[in-house]
This record gives C-alpha cells, structure tokens and sequence, in this order.
C-alpha cells in the first residue's frame, strides 16, 4: 500500500506547478469548468503557487487562498497581496487532528470551496471531504477535479504523490459519505489520456516538463472539442459538483 510522507520541500510538485503556470490556455479552461459553480465567498483548497488562483481573483470572486505548504503561501502572498478580491491566504492541514478546534472560527463560512487536483494527494480522502463539508455554508457546493482512469496510474502519479486515480462512480461515493449531495459529474480532458500514457513511459525524471506543457497548452482548441464530441464521457480528469445538504 501507497504511504507518502509530508515534506516542507516539494520538489516534483514544484517543478510541475510552474511547468503549468504558463500554460494560460489550459488554466482558463480548467477554471471555466468551476466558475459557473462558485459564489462568493470562495475558498481554493490547495492552491500552489496560484495557478488557478488568478483566474478566480480576475473573475471578481472574493477568495481565500489556502495550502498546506508554508513556503507556498509565501508565494501566494507575494503574487496577491494587495489584489481587491482577495480576502486571505491560510496555511492550514486539511486532515489535521485538531481541525475542529483550529479552524473552529471558519466553519460554514464559505458559499463555494474547490479543490483541483488536491484530494488525491490524501491519504485520508474521505475525512478531507468531510471537513471540507464542515468549511461550506449550508446549500454551499464543493467543486472537486481529481485525476481520473486508474489504469494509466504511473511514475508520474507516484512521484507527484498521489494515492490513486479515480472514476466519477468513486469519487461521487466518497462526496456521499462524506454528506454531500452529489449534483454533477463529468470527465474532462480526454486528450491528455495518451499524452500522461506517453508522458510516465519517456520521461527520465518523472515530471511534466516546461516543453511538454507549453506543446500541450497549443493544443487546448482541439482538447476542447475532443471532449464535447465525447461528451464528457472520457478524461483524464474528473470534475464533481456536490451540495451541502
């Protein structure tokens, strides 16, 4: 079994992070997959180094960052502090033991909390969901993308940490133990599926390179269409929308 063990550094994360960071194309459709899902306030689970970050503060949602990784956060304040829509960046552990009584003054304070490619990276997923269930205002939603196809599971998938890959059957059960109400699910970007194939056979460090996101970023057009005529029935992600009840 799978055990991964937390680290200040993140080295693989890292260098994946900003390998997508200019992939501006790929971000603003990701992010187009969420926004019609979020109201304000809005807290983003896992935010890096802010990727996504930028497209929900320039879409006027008044957001708080959040990660685990302090180093991450400082980075989150050195590209936001000061931007209007931002309320606060948090460093906080999602499964943490004491939770409850930690974040004790943020329960049921947001309308919408997303978490793009996070839940994976916990052991524990369900008890992440959970307490993302304590986070949301009642009627609030949750927006989950988690990487989907658990045949394609790879070095890549191990050495970014990831516990598993999932289906939209498992991870709609997990939002239901959790205590959610699940009221959408679909994959997305199927076109990434031989490229993550291609990407864990060839790539001698394990990663996504720059070049190999920069030459995927010029083919976002085509990704998009490949999905609609799939109906979003295929990907490489799958993206779940869940309520509070």
């Amino acid at each position: 079994m799978l055990h991964f063990h937390y680290s200040e550094d993140d080295p693989e994360g890292l260098e994946t992070l900003e390998a997508i960071k200019d992939a501006d194309a790929f971000n603003d459709w990701m992010f187009s997959c969420v926004k019609p899902y979020l109201l304000s306030p809005v807290l983003e689970i896992g935010s890096g180094i802010g990727n996504l970050s930028r497209c929900c503060l320039e879409d006027d949602f008044l957001t708080t960052l959040s990660d685990i990784r302090p180093s991450y956060c400082r980075q989150l304040h050195a590209h936001f502090d000061g931007h209007p829509h931002l309320n606060a960046v948090w460093s906080f552990d999602l499964v943490d033991p004491n939770f409850d009584t930690n974040m004790a003054t943020c329960m049921e304070t947001f309308n919408s909390v997303f978490a793009l490619n996070v839940v994976e990276h916990i052991e524990d997923d369900l008890l992440a969901l959970k307490n993302m269930y304590k986070l949301l205002a009642k009627g609030g939603k949750v927006v989950i993308l988690v990487p989907a196809c658990r045949w394609i599971y790879n070095k890549l998938d191990e050495n970014l940490q990831h516990y598993k890959r999932y289906s939209s059957r498992s991870i709609e059960k997990l939002l239901e133990e959790a205590g959610f109400k699940v009221e959408n699910t679909s994959y997305f970007n199927a076109l990434g599926i031989p490229a993550w194939i291609y990407g864990g056979l060839t790539s001698k460090i394990g990663v996504i390179s720059h070049g190999q996101m920069n030459f995927y970023n010029k083919l976002v057009p085509f990704a998009k269409i490949l999905d609609s005529v799939l109906l979003k029935k295929v990907g490489l992600s799958v993206i779940s929308v869940a309520v509070k009840k």
